[in-house]
């Protein structure tokens, strides 16, 4: 078998084929009950364990398969999609000049990621280093114990940790590393997009001092790198589609694999380029190009990536999917309460969603805040017609992802956290100063001489300056305070009680006070105690004598939708005596103590 398979085809895919295959069938048992799971999770339809058997098996018969064939990769002329680069005829800066320029860029969207770093975990960040990047390897892939575990993020926060020790800053630094890496990116994307290189920079400067984007590149969490791997590998499908070249392939399965591990979401931006590849398809064959190559192409590509991504998740897919029908169905049912998921059409998300980009323009949430939106929306617009008229391919990869989300959510009925649609800040920024330029030129068509070339470059230059002069001026309240202030509430609480008072922490307060309270000495049932009912509040308090009691909560709009009756006995019983803000929507912690 094995001659025939040396005379025929690509012999040495014949071995690794059936090692996988024999991998998959006769995979031990035992080490997948150890794995840890979550008891509250319902039993999945199927073992997560039989799917990862069935990815090993189905990958040996693939590569037992393509070692009969005389497969070798030929490039494909003319390629599936049209090169069409920026116009460099009227560029306003030369290229050594753009480089050293974004370098500069980059060296400021570092700095600001790296200011107060070493400010307080919040409870995501904390949950990810407790439940997960303490595990072993083995069990950081195939556990499941909740939501948190961001596969790339919680294996680059093991390695950091386990590097330079269990501190803020070295857990966020693998999140800083993907966030500043998004500058020389996003710059590529807008070029590829038909920005100048002088645009472009403005992009990345914006995207340097965005609000937002620093806040996810302190968060401790899988969001950020999915936002960048996402755009890179848009622009690689693009590159591929133009070129046909192998290295762009492997370039765009490798940044597709790496966007999975950040985030199983990543499954909308693999759809979104399948729908990108068929469209490119059709304009092909339209335009009597072969169908057949390129097809072959794409069907592999996008196989393999799937393939792979289905390898990853195998082992905890099937908790993950009955998880997520059970956790977003039911915020679907709290979303008016002011949980911390929401309705798409709710009210609730609307306001959500105007907080989240007032915040990083310093307007607050008044008319003045709409109007800015409002013009912004419209310049936006104006910008994203330019980028779909240079190039409907990539500007299409990078909206459909959060299009096709949107939809599922809407289709499904579920509710969902305003974060995942994060992919499309690049794309907005990137829209707002190609329409600032587009405008800016139609203006100038109605002048003549130097103005005709100036004003563009000008209003640019102008519009680029003012934003971001507003949002470095946001971030000084985003460095003065934590995401999460635990350890300035506990500070505070052991220089207010005496010896025999006691402190009580009620529900999602519990993971961040035990992570840090064991930081500090603090010891938990040392007077200080763990709540998460009624019950346990009405036990605890008629149990101790002591003279004083304080109590702490945190994130109180989700303890109203999922225990509205400890919240409501907490407000009818108890009186704030100190409230410390955090960054994180919700998330200033308040200390309270019985009302006489």
């Amino acid at each position: 078998m094995l001659s025939s398979v040396r005379a025929r085809g690509n012999w040495g895919f014949f071995v690794p084929g059936v090692m996988l295959l024999l991998v998959g069938i006769f995979m031990p048992q035992d080490w997948y009950a150890a794995l840890p799971r979550n008891p509250d999770v319902p039993t999945p339809p199927v073992s997560g364990l039989t799917l990862f058997q069935l990815a090993f098996v189905l990958e040996g018969l693939a590569l037992m398969a393509l070692s009969l064939t005389r497969w070798r990769f030929t490039q494909i002329v003319p390629a599936i999609l049209p090169f069409r680069g920026p116009d460099n005829g009227r560029d306003e800066i030369g290229p050594g000049q753009a480089i050293w320029a974004l370098a500069a860029v980059t060296i400021l969207a570092l700095a600001l990621r790296l200011i107060q770093i070493n400010s307080d975990l919040w409870l995501d960040e904390i949950t990810t280093v407790m439940d997960y990047s303490r595990l072993p390897l083995l069990q950081v892939f195939g556990g499941y114990l909740n939501f948190n575990n961001h596969l790339l993020n919680t294996l680059l926060i093991k390695l950091s940790a386990g590097i330079f020790g269990e501190s803020e800053w070295a857990i966020r630094l693998p999140v800083v590393f993907f966030g500043t890496a998004a500058m020389p990116v996003v710059y590529w994307i807008s070029r590829q997009l038909g920005l100048s290189r002088f645009t472009s920079l403005g992009v990345a400067l914006l995207l340097a001092v965005s609000y937002q984007h620093i806040f996810f590149s302190q968060n401790a969490r899988g969001y950020i790198g999915h936002v960048l791997f996402s755009v890179l590998a848009s622009g690689l499908l693009l590159k591929a589609l133009q070129t046909d070249r192998l290295r762009y392939w492997v370039m765009y399965a490798a940044a597709m694999l790496l966007n999975f591990a950040s985030l199983i979401i990543s499954a909308y931006v693999l759809a979104a380029h399948v729908l990108v590849a068929a469209v490119a398809l059709a304009l092909a064959y339209r335009a009597g190009k072969p169908l057949a190559p390129a097809f072959r192409r794409l069907a592999a590509v996008f196989t393999v990536v799937g393939f792979l991504a289905f390898h990853l998740y195998a082992l905890i897919l099937p908790s993950v999917y009955v998880r997520a029908t059970v956790a977003y169905s039911d915020g679907a049912q709290q979303s008016g309460s002011g949980s911390g998921y929401f309705s798409i059409f709710s009210p609730d998300f609307a306001g959500e969603l105007l907080r989240s980009l007032t915040v990083g323009i310093g307007l607050g949430e008044g008319p003045l805040a709409a109007i800015v939106i409002l013009a912004a929306l419209v310049v936006m617009a104006v910008g994203y017609v330019a980028m779909l008229r240079h190039q409907w391919a990539l500007t299409l990869a990078l909206t459909a992802p959060g299009l096709a989300n949107a939809a599922f959510i809407v289709i499904s009925g579920l509710t969902f956290s305003p974060r995942i649609f994060l992919t499309l800040l690049p794309l907005a920024i990137i829209a707002a100063v190609q329409g600032v330029h587009s405008l800016s030129t139609i203006v100038a068509g109605l002048m003549s001489g130097r103005m005709q070339r100036a004003l563009p470059v000008a209003a640019t230059a102008l519009a680029v300056f003012l934003v971001a002069a507003v949002s470095l001026s946001s971030l000084r309240w985003y460095y003065s305070v934590p995401k999460q202030p635990y350890r300035a509430t506990l500070e505070y609480l052991e220089t207010q009680r005496q010896s025999e008072d006691i402190v009580i922490v009620v529900d999602l307060a519990e993971q961040g006070y035990r992570y840090y309270a064991d930081r500090m000495g603090v010891r938990e049932n040392e007077g200080y105690f763990v709540v998460q009912t009624v019950e346990e509040l009405d036990s605890l308090v008629s149990a101790q004598t002591s003279q004083d009691r304080y109590l702490v909560t945190t994130l109180t709009r989700f303890l109203r939708s999922r225990k509205p009756e400890l919240e409501r006995r907490i407000t009818r019983d108890w009186s704030i005596l100190q409230t410390f803000p955090g960054s994180i929507g919700n998330g200033q912690i308040t200390v309270w103590v019985e009302s006489p």
